[in-house]
């Protein structure tokens, strides 16, 4: 084994250890449920089997788990019942508000589904997606601006399928959750997708648009994943895009359940997402930092950001979770690698 490969070797070590330490977002002390019906627990066979109770016997007691879920509540205020206009919205706020000084908050917003009724979605030929998404985002300033700095997550709503409710799950599918992700990517937050696990389990929501108890225990596990997975921010503000550096080893990053692949020649395309965008190398390796994320081709730099998560491997798809908890060390090992790398090539080129 060369001199060479033994450093980068070592190099590499310490970049993996460095990103590990910031491998999960870390387990909050409190958690507001906010929602609708399918917050609330409607048609569960008791308040126990609803998903933030669920959710709670996930935790522990170490973490206070709230369910602030209004059956029929909107995300729009100019809707039939938007969520604003509860009290559940209020004891949220209260809750959020007043968890203590050193207290580790995360909101869980998951609502639209009620919105999809023609009577809210639709006005004259056209729709209220544009007031869809400034409530949206309205809902989620107004509880990150509470005093103890929350997470905040937009969940995309659980697949609804035929019902009797006038809940149209192809609007939602189709027209809402990209308004989510678009707002999600405008805020800096990150998405938990609950849509996408429950989509092939109708046999779980018994009309169409609830779950029974194992639905509901779906729920929960996927919010629960999601909350301390680095995978849960697969949407976010672009942050600071990456310098351009010689070609290496492509490296991708997704905040996604799907990678977002570089490599070869050429520069990958990068995506954007809270855990980073993606770079691929081979020709000049052009990383985009998402919000948490730095990616980069060996030789290319990545600048990282805040609140997020990365998951890089080599062109060959290898890879390993890298995630950032409001972290750089991933950020800085892969430039740490990238430095190594391009000092000990400019080291063989003079001999």
């Amino acid at each position: 084994m060369s001199k060479i490969t033994s450093v980068l070797i070592l190099v590499g070590a310490m970049a993996l250890s460095a990103s590990r330490t910031a491998a999960a977002a870390p387990t909050p002390t409190h958690v507001a449920c906010v929602g609708d019906s399918i917050t609330f627990g409607l048609f569960a066979s008791s308040p126990a089997a609803s998903y933030p109770s669920v959710m709670q016997n996930l935790f522990g007691s170490a973490v206070n788990v709230q369910n602030f879920g209004h059956s029929g509540a909107t995300m729009m205020t100019v809707a039939d019942q938007p969520y604003q206009n509860t009290a559940e919205y209020t004891n949220a706020t209260t809750f959020v508000a007043g968890a203590g000084a050193n207290a580790l908050v995360d909101v869980v917003i998951m609502l639209g589904t009620n919105d999809s009724k023609a009577y809210n979605w639709m006005v004259g030929t056209g729709t209220r997606a544009q007031q869809f998404v400034t409530d949206c985002g309205a809902l989620v300033d107004h509880f990150a601006s509470q005093s103890t700095h929350p997470r905040v997550y937009l969940a995309l709503p659980s697949r609804s399928f035929d019902n009797t409710y006038g809940i149209s799950g192809a609007i939602i599918h189709d027209q809402m959750l990209p308004l989510i992700r678009q707002v999600a990517a405008a805020k800096g937050v990150p998405v938990i997708d609950v849509d996408t696990p429950t989509a092939p389990h109708p046999e779980l929501f018994p009309d169409g648009v609830h779950p029974n108890d194992t639905g509901y225990a779906l729920i929960a596990q996927v919010i629960h994943d999601g909350l301390l997975s680095a995978t849960a921010a697969d949407a976010g503000a672009g942050g600071q895009g990456g310098a351009s550096g010689a070609g290496g080893a492509g490296v991708d990053a997704s905040a996604d359940a799907a990678r977002a692949t570089g490599g070869g020649s050429g520069s990958g395309a990068g995506g954007q997402g809270a855990g980073g965008s993606a770079a691929g190398a081979g020709g000049a390796g052009t990383g985009a930092g998402g919000v948490g994320g730095s990616v980069a081709g060996i030789g290319g730099s990545g600048a990282g950001g805040n609140d997020g998560a990365v998951t890089s491997g080599s062109s060959s798809g290898c890879g390993c979770t890298l995630a950032g908890d409001r972290g750089a060390s991933a950020g800085a090992g892969l430039l740490l690698v990238t430095i190594a790398w391009l000092a000990l090539r400019a080291r063989a080129r003079r001999r």
